[in-house]
């Protein structure tokens, strides 16, 4: 960044209020508005108050011109020196734009910066994405953002929440700094660095956002039961890399045994640190994660869609899009399921779950539909029975709503069931469900049995990953092992 300026917002220990860093180099009126803005939308007490108010500072080019960026309520005056941002639009009842793909260099991460979680993809949209790091410095975080590796650049200032040593247990305070990036095209790839101050401290990243286009394919890695931080885990890891995605499904369980903060750390955030940065996560709740103050630090390090109808369940369901594939997940553990189950069944308010899910699938008018969450309804383990809450309250849901692929975890091994509907195999109605278990990403595996009736294929002795590719009316799904040996392969019409 050519400003030269430094930190601008720290958040004094023990305060709730962002103050403005007077050696920082800033104008004292610019560094003020700054952390008045912050302060609108940052509530260190709060996750929904910080995501659901206040906007990033967008810097676009305006030479040395002064750019106000205001949005619910934040309004604060920033001055840089910057590319044009430049952009292309669709013309009115054109075909879908189809823009290069940008070199953007070999990723590179700077040592003793201060940067401590790398930057990872969340939230990713067809028109907006955020990207997430964490820092143990006093700078401000900015992420900068361009079409092509030479630019033009655009900068956005990430909005920060402080995580003491005493809310996660880990051995050090740190900065969780979350950068908006907004009015992006779909479909397209951009080039994306990390400063922190006026220092790059990560560069030749990529990101691509979400599309619209129905006739373009997605690439989608699905496991779970991954997080053990173990050589198994790590195998499976070095697996996938070799592979390109545009969307990781993760079936919970990221983060053994109860999903603490520096268990997050350890098992999720830094064995898949190469790949993150570059793939968005879409985790959905386990039950590892959920010991830990109902999940917690899973709420808290994650950054998804805020659709819940109470605001105190934001991020334990939510849906997107890519292309034709509307994906949707629920929390199915039993504490919250039950509860969004009872009162659905009460009436007593829509503004639950299962209310939620049946209206979203309703909703969509994609071609594909797939959902996802921890708890399988359908299991051959041969230690417990599949989740009846789950098949009592949830299945029907999914058949009418039109779903053709649920993928789960929670079972310590690979299993895919023969097309169900109604509780029964029926292979020649274009409504059946496949429903997968791909619970064996690390974790310890466990011991399938034979016989059961739902059960197509099984394998449980060595971990790995689902590969799943949708294009047109076919998924394509190739289950590959930590050896790079492939254990089953399926497909699925998802065209009624």
């Amino acid at each position: 960044m050519t400003t030269g300026w430094g930190a601008v917002v720290r958040r004094a220990r023990g305060s709730r209020e962002p103050v403005a860093d007077a050696d920082a180099g800033w104008p004292a009126g610019v560094a003020a508005g700054v952390a008045a803005g912050v302060s609108a939308g940052v509530s260190a007490g709060g996750r929904g108050a910080r995501r659901g108010g206040g906007a990033a500072v967008v810097v676009r080019d305006v030479g040395r011109a002064v750019f106000v960026a205001a949005a619910a309520g934040v309004a604060f005056a920033v001055s840089v020196a910057l590319g044009a941002a430049g952009c292309q639009a669709d013309d009115e009842g054109a075909g879908p734009v189809t823009y290069p793909v940008p070199e953007c260099g070999e990723p590179w991460f700077a040592e003793a910066s201060g940067l401590r979680r790398l930057p990872y993809l969340q939230d990713v949209q067809p028109e907006s994405a955020r990207v997430v790091f964490t820092a143990t410095t006093a700078q401000l975080g900015v992420v900068e953002y361009a079409p092509t590796a030479d630019g033009p650049w655009t900068a956005v200032a990430a909005l920060p929440e402080v995580f003491t040593t005493a809310r996660t247990g880990d051995v050090v305070d740190y900065t969780a700094w979350e950068a908006r990036l907004t009015g992006l095209d779909d479909g397209r790839t951009y080039c994306y660095r990390v400063l922190l101050g006026d220092e790059v401290v990560a560069q030749h990243l990529t990101f691509s956002t979400a599309w619209r286009d129905v006739n373009r394919s997605v690439r989608i890695l699905a496991l779970g039961d991954s997080g053990r931080g173990n050589d198994d885990q790590r195998a499976v890891r070095d697996q996938f890399m070799q592979r390109e995605y545009d969307v990781f499904l993760h079936l919970g369980d990221m983060a053994y045994d109860d999903g603490t903060f520096v268990e997050f750390e350890e098992n999720m955030f830094r064995v898949y640190e190469r790949f993150l940065h570059r793939v968005p996560s879409w985790p959905t709740m386990g039950n590892h994660e959920f010991r830990t103050g109902g999940g917690r630090p899973y709420l808290d390090v994650y950054y998804l869609p805020e659709v819940a109808r109470n605001p105190a369940d934001h991020e334990r369901y939510y849906s997107f899009d890519y292309g034709n594939v509307h994906f949707v997940t629920i929390d199915s553990n039993e504490l919250t399921l039950g509860l969004a189950v009872a009162q659905d069944r009460l009436s007593a308010s829509d503004a639950n779950m299962i209310a939620w899910l049946r209206d979203d699938l309703a909703a969509s008018e994609a071609e594909w539909k797939i959902a996802f969450f921890h708890h399988p309804a359908y299991t051959s383990s041969s230690s417990r029975e599949g989740s009846a809450l789950v098949r009592e309250a949830v299945l029907s849901i999914l058949e009418e709503g039109g779903v053709d692929l649920v993928l789960v975890g929670h079972d310590h091994f690979y299993e895919r069931s023969h097309p169900i509907l109604g509780g029964a195999v029926d292979p020649e109605n274009p409504r059946a469900i496949t429903y997968v278990i791909a619970g064996f990403g690390g974790t310890n595996l466990t011991a399938t049995e034979d016989g059961h009736w739902h059960s197509a294929h099984t394998h449980d002795s060595t971990h790995g990953f689902v590969d799943l590719t949708i294009a047109g009316c076919v998924a394509t799904g190739t289950v590959i092992d930590a050896f790079g040996d492939v254990v089953d392969r399926f497909s699925v019409n998802g065209c009624d």
